[in-house]
């Protein structure tokens, strides 16, 4: 079980899959809630927007769920802006998965609506201002439970866009290591308990 995380605008679906890929996990079933509200906006043009963001988003928690019951390797894209994976974590470490965290992002946090708007202007989906602010926040605090879970932690910067920095990593129950400090106090602040 992957999840790669961060605010919205950090460059999550850009590089994290590649990323993995370059690892070696190149048959993982990927489940991207955006992706799947594009594809339901296909089927269904009159929706509401809102109303296709809920649906994709349920269709994606049912698979993660499904992938964990019946053992698929898989990935998620998320902002983690809610708890609502923890269970999932916890389910998954207890049927026997390993758990990959890739944490991408800002700093400072302003430049999270200043992503999520160049995206806008070459036809992505849109974010308001004030909301990618309170995500970037509250992504940031649930990281804090996250990364302590995880089998595998890579926290990465991505502020100068397309040229991460790898902040800091950890495998199994090591110390945590940091690659590049001072760069991203958000993310060294969330990952303080690990220090």
């Amino acid at each position: 079980m992957w999840i790669i995380a961060g605010p919205n605008g950090a460059g999550k679906s850009s590089f994290a899959g590649d990323f993995l890929s370059g690892l070696g996990y190149r048959n993982l079933k990927k489940l991207n809630a955006d992706e799947r509200t594009v594809e339901l906006r296909r089927k269904f043009p009159a929706a509401l927007q809102d109303d296709l963001n809920l649906k994709a988003a349920i269709e994606i928690d049912k698979e993660v769920e499904d992938c964990i019951r019946y053992r698929v390797s898989f990935v998620v894209e998320t902002v983690l802006s809610s708890p609502k994976y923890r269970d999932d974590v916890l389910v998954a470490k207890e049927n026997g998965f390993k758990f990959g965290l890739i944490y991408i992002s800002l700093y400072p946090p302003e430049i999270s609506p200043q992503r999520v708007s160049e995206r806008v202007a070459m036809g992505g989906h849109n974010v308001k201002a004030e909301k990618a602010i309170e995500r970037y926040h509250r992504s940031h605090k649930q990281l804090s439970w996250f990364a302590p879970q995880a089998d595998a932690l890579m926290a990465f910067d991505n502020s100068l866009k397309y040229s991460p920095v790898l902040l800091a990593s950890r495998i199994s129950n090591e110390p945590l290591q940091y690659h590049a400090r001072g760069v991203n106090p958000a993310v060294e602040g969330a990952l303080a308990l690990l220090s």
